[in-house]
């Protein structure tokens, strides 16, 4: 299995979608003078009818996104995933073409991705209208297109990608560690309503948004993966005893696009948009905090609060959160993966994270099923004692404790190896 094709919030107001590639079969793709032409039948769909031959909005499907903060006329009713695309040779830089029928090119809206040398996905690159170029961070030879349709009678039904021949710069170093902001963390709820990804809220699930969907993984995968710990300072003013607070974290998938804002990627250094902000202040909190842009988010609307994060409730409540709090945010994807594995259970409940090699030791927190973590060593299981605590969180493994191995991926955080895929690579804990 390769990883970069594992799979993998938003808002009730969002334009987008997501699958990865090994969700949805491979559709016929033809080759036309350098254009690549993929069959609307292949696509992971959201919304969108069960047409072979086009992408056109599913009038009995509801809305994709949650978020009740973001605005009515963000949404999007129909979202589509073409299977990732291998390229015969490396380039930073891609065509994408769209033939629109029966409505305006303002109601479809086209991303790309392409895949790192480390084997992790880039963000998306939204393509400007239906015929653009998008220039990636560096060389690629595997992408992805996805593709939201606004407007009910509007089809799409020609896709094609073109790679340009022209190579560009390699990527840039991907630093070691990735960024980190502290952020005002909201609880979700919505139970029942669509994420930005399609997948459908439960009451007791664990996942991210952030305000922007160039982070939003597929539907139930984990490539854009969040470290979310606590700081013991609750409610907007940050009230609260620091001191002796010993952090629960939490890695989460990035299922949604939220709160507030759609398009504010903060965690970048060159971000979409507000580009006059420090890197990692989220719009929303300077509108609260600071005023910007007259106190108003990018819809125009009073902000009532700084969220520049959205926890699905099961999370939130593994975090102990009594309320709307701070939080510690690690954005994983941001910073190099070494050995990157997959977390997973048989019963799709996140898997419960100790202090030291075994589930005597302390729990520190949890890593939901399907997000990405980087395995930074290898260690055999402690010896247990006759008997030990249950564990909060059940990580499906029946395996005897003296064959099994666990991965440290962070510190204080392991994981059992038998509940994740990948990881096999990493070095001896030493």
């Amino acid at each position: 299995m390769e990883l970069v094709d594992m799979p993998g919030s938003a808002s009730r107001g969002l334009a987008v979608l997501a699958a990865l590639s090994l969700l949805v079969p491979a559709g016929p793709v033809q080759a036309e003078d350098a254009w690549i032409r993929f069959d609307p039948g292949s696509a992971d769909r959201v919304g969108l009818a069960a047409d072979p031959d086009a992408l056109r909005v599913d009038a009995a499907r509801g809305r994709v996104g949650t978020s009740s903060r973001v605005a009515a006329r963000a949404q999007v009713p129909g979202l589509a995933t073409f299977p990732g695309q291998d390229l015969d040779r490396p380039t930073d830089t891609v065509d994408v073409r769209l033939r629109v029928e029966g409505g305006g090119e303002e109601g479809v809206r086209a991303e790309v991705r392409g895949v790192r040398p480390d084997g992790m996905w880039t963000e998306w690159h939204p393509v400007p209208g239906t015929d653009g170029r998008i220039v990636l961070p560096g060389d690629v030879r595997r992408v992805q297109l996805r593709v939201g349709i606004t407007e009910a009678g509007t089809e799409v039904t020609d896709v094609r990608v073109r790679p340009r021949d022209d190579s560009g710069d390699p990527f840039a170093e991907v630093p070691r560690e990735p960024f980190s902001s502290r952020l005002f963390a909201t609880r979700i709820g919505l139970v029942g309503d669509l994420t930005a990804n399609g997948h459908t809220i439960r009451p007791d699930d664990h996942f991210a948004a952030l305000p922007s969907r160039r982070a939003l993984a597929a539907r139930g995968g984990g490539e854009y993966t969040v470290r979310v710990c606590t700081t013991g300072l609750l409610g907007p003013g940050a009230e609260g005893d620091t001191q002796g607070h010993e952090p629960l974290c939490a890695y989460l998938p990035v299922w949604d696009v939220g709160p507030w804002n759609i398009a504010d990627d903060h965690w970048n250094a060159e971000r979409e948009t507000w580009p006059e902000l420090e890197r990692g202040l989220p719009q929303a909190q300077a509108a609260y905090a600071d005023g910007h842009n007259g106190g108003l988010d990018g819809f125009g609307r009073r902000v009532r609060n700084p969220a520049g994060i959205d926890l699905a409730d099961g999370a939130f409540a593994a975090l102990g959160l009594p309320t709307n709090g701070w939080v510690d945010v690690d954005h994983l994807w941001t910073g190099g993966y070494l050995h990157r594995a997959e977390a997973v259970s048989g019963s799709g409940a996140p898997v419960t994270l100790h202090a030291g090699p075994g589930p005597e030791h302390e729990v520190t927190g949890l890593a939901a099923s399907g997000a990405n973590v980087d395995v930074l060593c290898r260690l055999p299981e402690d010896p247990a004692p006759e008997a030990h605590a249950p564990e909060v969180y059940g990580h499906g493994s029946s395996a005897p404790a003296r064959e099994r191995e666990w991965y440290r991926i962070g510190d204080g955080h392991h994981l059992p190896a038998d509940s994740a895929v990948g990881g096999e690579s990493a070095p001896t804990c030493t």
